[in-house]
């Protein structure tokens, strides 16, 4: 008898919604047995996927509706996951229609237990991602067509600014020629104003292309070892004749402690110096500008310095400081109006610090000058001592004289300014049109220097400094090579081989940068080759012996080349290495006696950089033996003795030769001494 009860009939209705509400609700909904099978669908479900209920509730497995590759991630990651945890949420799979076509789903599900705690069923949620996978899909082709179009005008860009810089460098090359001829007045004049708007132009041009580069996310760091006191002073001789125009002084100062060679990107580094000390000499009419360098902290493994550059210039207002760093912007319109620039300077800075992990900070008063500050962690270099003593002066006229440099430039234009200005710097060269001949010229003779240019027909810079990078001789002390290159951008292949280079060069270059570099480079590499003259003789008559016994047991030409040629650093090395040779020995003693594979691994350790460089054949030999033995069980303590003798015997003999060449270098600085006082005497 049907109830008309008023209370039954809500709970009928209510339930009639419920049932309704999961029938049609716009997500499908399913439970199943703990083995997959299929026991409930609702309607939107089965409309989704095609299927009667009949279909699907006649003991079909919901693994059987997923495809191949969504039933194995479903049986090695969703299915122990749900046991573990009780439920998964935001699987995605992709379910097959009855008509094959696929249904991708975002799937949670949850279990239900008993009271006892076994599961009765999986409930399961599914929603439709149809639209969300084609909205991912048009986000990634809309990626990769930004990212084309981006890899289009860094093209364009790299091409244009070769084809830009080259008569760039035509036109200030030969306007700094016309400075120094003997013109009237007003032709002076005319050549000061092309120098000017050419310069402009260039650091126009170049902070464009920085820009460009750092928003293309181009740029990345490199890490290559650089002294610093000659980089520093490299950077500071060519920013002196702007300062010494202007009649304003520009001053070096470093801090107690600051390492001498490290390890880092000079190259960016300098971009960022270049910029705060261009800006400072720029806005100052009177006084000082200071680049000052100070230890803020360090270990054996690194250091944390700090650069500042001060000036006594026009200085910023405090409600200007804020925006200086953004890009396309000045203090003021004054300021664009009277100084001109593009307002990228500090923009770029920044964005290379970054690279750094590091940020710049402006300290300023109108009137009074500002101050630019930043810190940045470099490693230390192998072999690296802290020095206080000022470096030499890079910008000596006489420096160059006498070198011996191979240019390798196909451009008559670029080839002429070269020649100029090489000539009235005495420095011997001979020029070459590419790389071929460029191989074959060092091959006939020996050259302090190349300047080589990185687009030459028949043979490019890259190819060729890879000929002269595997020549035999080569790996003791590298010719240095310095890449002319008029070209804004690297492609993979190039930044790949950019390590195979000293340094770089960009045209157009300015006279300073160029005197610059050769003198960093060129100059030094000429020192330390007439300082190997003599030894290089001795060292092959104590290595005579040794070779007819199979090859030299080491070689100490590589490891004092850490020294740069510099006697009395090459001194405190081969000192700091004979300390270190002696307590090693004995530290290896202990490791092998007892046992210890880690204290004989830290030991070895230790002596990486050294052995690396001396290549001692027995002594690795030993090394190698010694750790052999004491990962065996039960070894035999013969075998370790006989080892650990001849260790001693070889880490003496290299510690005989480090005081022979210390007794043999102080004895030649005293007997130098002696002269000079014999003269003044």
């Amino acid at each position: 008898m049907k109830s008309d009860h008023p209370l039954e009939s809500s709970a009928n209705l209510a339930q009639e919604s419920a049932e309704e509400l999961y029938d049609s609700a716009p997500c499908g909904y399913i439970s199943t047995l703990p083995d997959g099978t299929l026991v409930r669908v609702n309607q939107t479900f089965l409309r989704w996927l095609g299927y009667e209920r009949e279909e699907l509730l006649a003991g079909k497995r919901f693994q059987e509706l997923l495809t191949g590759g969504g039933r194995l991630f479903h049986e090695t990651h969703c299915v122990p996951l749900l046991q573990m945890q009780g439920a998964v949420n935001e699987l995605s799979f992709d379910l097959v229609r009855k008509d094959g076509q696929r249904l991708p789903v975002l799937l949670n599900t949850v279990q239900k237990k008993d009271a006892s705690g076994k599961t009765l069923f999986h409930r399961t949620t599914l929603f439709d991602i149809s639209d969300r996978r084609n909205y991912e899909r048009e986000l990634v082709l809309a990626r990769k067509k930004a990212e084309e179009a981006t890899r289009a005008k860094a093209d364009f860009l790299s091409m244009m600014s070769h084809e830009i810089r080259t008569p760039m460098n035509a036109i200030i090359g030969l306007s700094n020629l016309l400075a120094r001829a003997p013109l009237p007045p007003l032709f002076q004049e005319y050549v000061r104003i092309l120098q000017s708007s050419s310069e402009n132009l260039l650091a126009l041009l170049n902070n464009i292309l920085d820009f460009n580069k750092m928003e293309a996310g181009q740029l990345m760091l490199e890490e290559r070892r650089f002294e610093l006191r000659p980089w520093l002073h490299g950077i500071c001789s060519g920013m002196s004749v702007k300062a010494e125009q202007k009649k304003v002084s520009l001053r070096v100062e470093f801090g107690p402690g600051v390492p001498d060679s490290l390890m880092g990107d000079p190259v960016k580094l300098g971009q960022v110096l270049t910029n705060l000390l261009g800006n400072a000499i720029k806005f100052t009419e009177q006084g000082a500008v200071t680049l000052a360098v100070r230890v803020l902290q360090g270990d054996a493994k690194g250091v944390s310095l700090g650069f500042r550059v001060s000036d006594t210039g026009i200085g910023i207002a405090q409600d200007r400081l804020p925006q200086i760093f953004e890009a396309f912007t000045q203090a003021s319109y004054d300021i664009t109006w009277k100084y001109g620039g593009s307002g990228l300077g500090l923009a770029i800075c920044q964005k290379l610090l970054a690279l750094h992990g590091s940020k710049m900070s402006v300290e300023s008063m109108p009137g009074e000058g500002s101050s630019f500050s930043f810190d940045v962690r470099l490693k230390i270099a192998s072999g690296s001592v802290a020095l206080d003593a000022p470096a030499e002066d890079l910008q000596d006229t006489q420096a160059l004289q006498g070198l011996k440099v191979l240019v390798a430039e196909d451009n008559a234009v670029n080839v002429f300014v070269l020649s100029q200005f090489l000539r009235r710097w005495g420095v011997d060269f001979d020029v070459v049109e590419n790389g071929r001949q460029a191989v074959e010229k060092v091959q006939e003779r020996p050259y302090d220097l190349v300047l080589m240019d990185l687009q030459m027909p028949q043979m490019d810079g890259y190819e060729a400094t890879r000929l002269l990078r595997s020549l035999p001789g080569e790996a003791p002390r590298p010719l240095p090579i310095i890449a002319l290159t008029a070209s804004s951008l690297l492609g993979a292949k190039e930044q790949g081989d950019a390590a195979l280079f000293t340094d770089f060069i960009g045209k157009p270059f300015m006279p300073q940068e160029l005197f610059t570099k050769l003198a960093l480079h060129g100059a030094r590499s000429r020192a330390v080759s007439q300082e190997r003259g003599g030894e290089k003789r001795a060292c092959q008559e104590r290595s005579a012996p040794e070779a007819a016994a199979g090859g030299p047991r080491f070689d100490l030409e590589k490891f004092k080349s850490l020294a740069e040629g510099d006697r009395s650093a090459e001194i405190e090395l081969n000192t700091l290495a004979i300390g270190t040779f002696e307590k090693q020995k004995q530290d290896l003693r202990k490791a092998l006696e007892a046992g210890n594979v880690e204290a004989f691994d830290f030991h070895t350790h230790q002596l990486k950089m050294p052995l690396a460089l001396m290549k001692p054949r027995v002594l690795l030999k030993a090394l190698d033996q010694g750790r052999k033995l004491i990962e065996v069980p039960g070894r035999q303590a013969s075998g370790i003795h006989d080892v650990i003798r001849t260790i001693h015997e070889e880490l003496d003999a290299i510690v005989d030769a480090l005081k022979e060449d210390v007794r043999e270098k102080s004895g030649r600085a005293l007997h130098a001494v002696g002269s000079c006082a014999a003269m003044w005497d």
